[in-house]
């Protein structure tokens, strides 16, 4: 599947299988700080998820990083916007829901404390 993102950079990602549940788990173990199940926390399994499903960057396969630091570097090719944008296009409808839920709650009016 190929991503044109508004830019005009293209981005193919990957048929992900099997091992990828592992490379996922173990960059996002390499990547996560200390903390339960939060928005934070969801939206850095959000984007261990994009980072592995990317196979190449305008034409160009890249690798995909296996730690914090080559993390840092692969997301340099993106702007914010960019990053943001391909982040939507390429999770899931259930995944995309969550995360606007998880944002919700964050916005609840209930949430204050006086």
């Amino acid at each position: 599947m190929e991503i044109t993102l508004s830019t005009g950079k293209k981005v193919t990602l990957r048929q992900k299988k099997g091992q990828h549940h592992f490379i996922e788990r173990n960059l996002l173990a390499a990547c996560a700080g200390e903390g339960g199940q939060n928005i934070g926390g969801m939206a850095l399994s959000v984007a261990v998820q994009t980072i592995v499903s990317i196979e190449a960057i305008d034409g160009e396969k890249v690798d995909t990083p296996t730690n914090l630091a080559g993390v840092y570097e692969f997301m340099d090719q993106f702007t914010y916007q960019e990053w943001n944008e391909l982040e939507m296009k390429s999770i899931s409808k259930e995944d995309q829901e969550k995360i606007e839920a998880a944002k919700n709650l964050l916005n609840s009016p209930g949430s204050v404390t006086e």
